[in-house]
């Protein structure tokens, strides 16, 4: 038995003004939109019946209709007749995801209808159906959109919580670590991951500044302010995100200075080595070349004095190089 659902409709209701929703069925959304009914359709896009019902519907902007079903998106906001078109970026939260993984959200917002589209799984969206089900949802178009904003920004300051931490743990693996080696590919991952977010949150800043700047008709007074709050919000976490890039830079330089250092330290050590046994070399290699006899050939205590005469030899350039800070 097919589902609305299994055609790509996630997810069709009227928000009942006082936080929870009424769900329809397809055929029972509004042909023409009706004052003071806000209808919400979410769909998948990946399926042709959601696909065809956006075409098929009078009234909708065909620029929207291209946004709402473009294959590769970028975050942008446009207004468009008496709606705006607005794409958003989120972090692809999915256990099994890609930390870099970016999932479009897109959204046409106009005074009596929301239509939101989907290719994968988006929270920010999830959430406000389960807080529709509790009857803590959004009343209202203004109210959807600052939903849409506080969902995001919650679950990405988690995120950057969450790299924050995880470069504490790696500058006290530095200064603890005898070997380095799992430091590097640490820290690029996570500066990778932390560029990929400051690349979502300005954005996202400028989205809902430009919803609160230029405020459609049906965007209420407390609605525009919390929209400025929330690009506040965003431009917040982008200075965060740089603090921690910053970071991220010191602590890479520092694990780059640790491991030339030693590096260093090993040529030095071998270096010095070699000038111990240097001498010591050339001292039995000058008595091996039997010239003339070998010096104290003939004296029974001659092995022990040349052996005495070398370990003090060596002794004293070990003591030379220690003072001179070599060793």
């Amino acid at each position: 038995m097919t589902t609305a659902s299994d055609e790509g409709f996630v997810f069709t209701g009227v928000l009942d003004g006082e936080g929870g929703a009424r769900l329809l069925d397809v055929d029972q959304l509004a042909v023409q939109q009706e004052k003071g009914r806000v209808e919400w359709v979410h769909l998948d896009i990946t399926k042709e019946p959601a696909r065809q019902w956006l075409h098929d519907q009078p009234g909708l902007p065909e620029l929207a209709v291209e946004g709402l079903l473009a294959p590769d998106t970028e975050p942008r906001y446009a207004e468009l007749d008496d709606g705006i078109l607005l794409i958003l970026r989120e972090v692809n939260t999915h256990e099994s995801a890609d930390a870099h993984d970016m999932i479009s959200l897109r959204l046409w917002v106009g005074p009596a209808r929301i239509i939101s589209a989907r290719l994968r799984h988006l929270a920010a969206i999830e959430d406000i159906k389960v807080a529709l089900a509790k009857k803590t949802g959004p009343g209202s178009v203004s109210e959807f959109l600052c939903a849409v904003g506080r969902n995001m920004a919650k679950e990405k300051a988690q995120i950057l919580a969450g790299v924050a931490e995880e470069l504490d743990e790696i500058d006290e693996d530095l200064a603890q670590a005898d070997d380095t080696k799992t430091l590097r590919p640490r820290i690029a991952g996570l500066r990778r991951r932390a560029i990929q977010l400051h690349r979502f949150f300005k954005p996202q800043r400028a989205a809902f500044a430009d919803i609160a700047e230029r405020r459609p008709a049906w965007v209420d007074d407390s609605a525009a302010d919390e929209l400025a709050e929330l690009s506040a919000e965003f431009g917040r976490l982008a200075a965060d995100i740089e603090a921690i890039l910053g970071r991220a830079q010191v602590t890479q330089d520092e694990l780059r200075s640790l491991e030339n250092q030693r590096a260093t330290d090993i040529t030095t050590t071998l270096t010095v080595v070699a000038a111990i046994f240097l001498p010591l070399g050339f001292v039995t290699g000058l008595l091996g070349i039997n010239v003339g006899g070998i010096p104290l050939a003939e004296s029974k205590t001659g092995f022990w004095a040349i052996s005495i005469g070398l370990a003090v030899l060596g002794v004293g350039l070990w003591l030379y190089f220690r003072n001179r800070r070599y060793l």
